[in-house]
């Protein structure tokens, strides 16, 4: 417990104050343990001050009636609410950027960017040609664009006569999520997500886009653009965890061959790849064309590369050049990215955060949990998004974390915290590692913390409830404003396979 806590506790002090524990579905286990003790603030003297900690944790066996999946709120919008989106602290204190608006009367209330949606041309005719580009997607009419497969972009119209697309990303609450959907047994918070002005002020990015890797249902809805921690899990049931990025990627055009995706400079300008933060001094042919993504997006594909524009911050620029250049300024062109298909074939769902906390079963600890191997491209002080919280070891904070077992169970964690002497203090970095290393992972990775931190259980009973003050759903006590849950933009949840 000591080294979980990373404080001085005295073992002999250790009560445990609840340990319950129960089946919520077939082969899916819910427990939550709650400890109070005594910590020494100066180990020379005797006083001793309470302390509490509350471990909330669902365990899914592999093969079983339920299967694990990430989530975005974009894929359930009749469930966002205006008035919450206007009040959560991250938006409202944060996102000085974001605007709060409705949309058309055909479409939900969506929270988005106010720097000025992406041009496409005089007509809505035009912007669907230029939506249609490379998604490989039928569109009758405007009131169609509800089928392209991308983050919920949106049609509008500008003050100067012009049509763009603008692209609303919703959040929602998990326990209005569980209230909705019967099919899911539980679900937490997921990975990090665009939040501060400078991650989204090129006018390109959205609010709430999630950061790196994630696959839902086959689909990539965020590519790895960033090299980051993640976990990939196949329809065979095999799961890879290990650090994924650009060089993971293969983008598909038309029917030629793929192209292998490399940062710029460490290979071939065919197939380079350029973030904003990159240094972009490599040569690229003359006849190279710049593919401009933001997210899983297409945005543009230009010719003249000395006219490129900067890559867009929640994405990238893709060159290619020979026949691959010629086809992507085709009509008709379709293009795909996918996980290179001797990395992962077939894959099912794929979730990127970070640090590593766990690897080979086991714990990384603060002197590492940084390094490239362990953290990809997260860097304390680098230019966002690839900054990542400024310390490892000295915040306790609620911790919400994702593990892999070696039978290939997966495991998901919330820590509560902010709440010292009563609940729960919280962990740090380092002991949210030690929690998971614990509890048995064979890997496991650090998801989205603080306030974000909420786990949902469905039929939670009333013993089982912490506060009535609470969403019958929800099995934590989540740190906003004592209590009030979150609403979030990406989440993992357990579901009973269809």
């Amino acid at each position: 417990m000591s080294r979980i806590l990373d404080m001085n506790v005295r073992e002999e002090s250790l009560i445990v104050k609840e340990d319950r524990r129960r089946n919520i579905a077939e082969g899916v286990e819910w427990r939550r343990r709650r400890f109070a003790f005594n910590v020494d603030d100066n180990e020379a003297t005797t006083k001793r001050r309470p302390e509490a900690l509350c471990i909330n944790e669902v365990t899914i066996a592999p093969g079983g009636s339920v299967s694990l999946s990430p989530a975005l709120a974009a894929q359930f919008p009749r469930l966002t609410n205006l008035s919450e989106i206007e009040n959560a602290y991250w938006a409202t204190t944060f996102a000085k950027g974001a605007l709060r608006a409705s949309g058309p009367t055909t479409r939900e209330t969506r929270l988005y960017v106010n720097t000025g949606p992406i041009l496409y041309g005089d007509a809505p005719r035009e912007v669907l040609a230029a939506l249609i580009h490379g998604q490989g997607t039928s569109f009758e009419s405007v009131d169609d664009m509800d089928k392209l497969d991308a983050l919920d972009p949106q049609l509008v119209e500008l003050n100067d006569g012009k049509f763009g697309v603008a692209r609303f990303l919703p959040a929602i609450p998990l326990s209005r999520l569980l209230q909705n959907d019967d099919s899911i047994i539980a679900a937490i918070n997921a990975g990090f997500f665009l939040n501060f002005p400078e991650e989204y002020d090129d006018g390109v990015s959205a609010l709430h886009q999630p950061v790196g890797g994630h696959i839902i249902e086959g689909r990539m809805v965020s590519p790895p653009w960033l090299d980051r921690p993640g976990i990939i899990h196949a329809r065979s049931g095999e799961t890879i965890s290990r650090i994924f990025g650009p060089a993971d990627m293969e983008l598909c055009i038309n029917d030629l061959p793929p192209v292998a995706i490399h940062k710029a400079g460490t290979g071939a300008a065919h197939g380079s790849v350029l973030r904003f933060f990159d240094d972009p001094n490599f040569t690229v042919p003359p006849d190279a064309v710049a593919l401009n993504f933001t997210g899983p997006l297409l945005i543009s594909a230009t010719k003249d590369v000395g006219l490129a524009p900067s890559p867009p911050r929640g994405g990238a620029t893709v060159f290619v050049d020979g026949k691959h250049a010629r086809a992507a300024l085709g009509p008709t062109a379709r293009f795909t990215l996918r996980i290179r298909q001797d990395v992962a074939r077939n894959v099912e769902w794929m979730v990127s955060a970070g640090p590593f906390l766990v690897r080979d079963a086991k714990q990384i600890y603060a002197k590492d949990m940084l390094s490239a191997g362990n953290a990809g491209e997260f860097r304390p002080g680098g230019p966002a998004p690839t900054r990542f919280p400024f310390d490892v070891e000295k915040t306790r904070a609620p911790r919400t974390a994702l593990g892999v077992m070696k039978d290939g169970s997966l495991k998901m964690v919330v820590v509560d915290g902010r709440n010292p002497g009563k609940h729960s203090c919280g962990v740090t970095l380092g002991g949210i590692a030690a929690v998971m290393q614990v509890l048995g992972c064979d890997s496991a990775i650090n998801l989205d913390g603080g306030g974000s931190s909420v786990m949902a259980i469905a039929n939670l009973t009333e013993q089982d409830r912490l506060r009535d003050d609470i969403a019958a759903q929800i099995a934590n006590i989540p740190s906003d404003d004592g209590g009030r849950e979150r609403i979030v933009p990406l989440m993992i949840t357990a579901r009973r396979r269809r």
